[in-house]
């Protein structure tokens, strides 16, 4: 149960703009660009000598690309051989797009079907991708949700950034809402003892491996001060049991299979067992890593959330929701509202109309007319300045 303060209620609500300035993570338009670093990294391991997937894995999202964009500029004809005209697209800037065109021509989207006795044809989508059928599409988005993991699974706040912020801003009643998928919030309030796994989330509450729970309360760490809110999911939220259909009980995992090593490095001396070692490819060709793939109990940037799949979330932007309904003051942080989100707009519906709301973003003005045409709110101040820098100055407006 999320406890409410109506007289003091306070929430900071982050997005990724405190990522990118705590430890570098990319925004939107950048993550495609981390995603080609990752893979230049991964063609380096050399831990691998039979080969690594995810090199595949890559190449097959860089060919549906090129495949998308030579359908897309057929269109233009004899304009593109002009040498007075450059044709260039964004599709690589918006990874939230990509995604959501292979969710629409999923289980979502229009598509033909081809019936024949005794054999099996794959549905294909009604838009023409050239020879692609939906069992190749989410493939795609598998290896899209992979990557994306690559890209948040080793964040840290190697500057002190978010540290300084909570070591200075914190209240014991203050409630914390996240976009993100990372892990720098829980590694921070882990460090100053305020935020443990064991009762650390609202609506995930059991750990992957039992026994860490009896491990982290004999240790004095099996209680959080804060509980998080994380409304599109974890990177180390797995399923229970991976295999079934539908998808059911998100746990919580303390391993980092990246890294072959805890989340958080102090449950070396807390916990009675080691990592978890992965496995799925020979155990004398894996040294410290992991080469395979990953999906986490998360929604990855679509357009198109479809919480079906993830009932549990469900329970997560309910209690949200309750919260917010008795917020005094809002605190928006590296967050832009973008005017396709129409279910994070949706959600500032339910603050009073006597909330106060403070955004921190070098786009701040802009964000407050988004949401200003939106909601009626008489007060909206903003801080047009980087979360790092704002933390620097001791965070003014706060």
């Amino acid at each position: 149960m999320v406890t409410m303060y109506r007289n003091n209620s306070r929430v900071f609500m982050f997005g990724a703009g405190v990522s990118k300035a705590v430890a570098g993570a990319p925004v939107m338009k950048e993550l495609f660009s981390k995603m080609e670093e990752r893979y230049e990294d991964e063609r380096k391991r050399p831990d691998c000598a039979e080969g690594n997937n995810r090199i595949a894995w890559f190449k097959m999202i860089q060919k549906f690309i090129e495949k998308l964009e030579g359908e897309a500029k057929k269109r233009f004809g004899q304009i593109e051989k002009r040498k007075d005209v450059q044709i260039t697209n964004t599709v690589r800037e918006n990874i939230e797009y990509l995604i959501t065109l292979l969710d629409m021509h999923t289980e979502y989207g229009a598509r033909f079907e081809f019936e024949e006795f005794g054999a099996d044809w794959s549905p294909y989508p009604f838009i023409p991708f050239p020879n692609i059928g939906r069992d190749e599409i989410k493939e795609i988005r598998r290896h899209l949700a992979t990557y994306l993991y690559l890209c948040l699974s080793d964040l840290d706040d190697k500057n002190g950034i978010l540290l300084k912020f909570f070591q200075e801003q914190l209240r014991p009643t203050d409630h914390l809402i996240t976009f993100n998928y990372d892990l720098l919030i829980e590694k921070t309030l882990w460090q100053i003892n305020q935020w443990s796994p064991v009762g650390g989330y609202v609506g995930v509450e059991q750990l992957e491996n039992k026994e860490d729970k009896k491990d982290l309360i004999g240790a004095e760490r099996g209680y959080s001060a804060h509980k998080i809110l994380k409304l599109h999911g974890s990177i180390n939220w797995q399923w229970e049991y991976p295999g079934l259909q539908p998808k059911v009980n998100p746990v919580i995992s303390l391993d980092n299979w990246e890294k072959w090593d805890f989340f958080f490095p102090e449950l070396k001396e807390i916990l009675r067992r080691n990592p978890t070692q992965p496995t799925g490819r020979g155990e004398a060709l894996i040294s410290k890593g992991y080469a395979g793939g990953h999906s986490p109990a998360w929604i990855i940037p679509s357009y198109i959330k479809i919480f079906g799949k993830n009932p549990f979330l469900i329970k997560i932007w309910q209690a949200a929701q309750r919260i917010l309904i008795q917020t005094k003051r809002l605190v928006l942080l590296g967050y832009s509202f973008p005017a396709e989100d129409s279910q994070s707009q949706l959600l500032l519906t339910s603050l009073p109309a006597d909330c106060s709301i403070l955004i921190v973003d070098p786009s701040a003005d802009a964000i407050k007319t988004r949401i200003g045409k939106l909601l009626q709110f008489s007060d909206i101040s903003v801080q047009n300045i980087k979360f790092a820098d704002w933390t620097k100055k001791g965070c003014p407006g706060l």
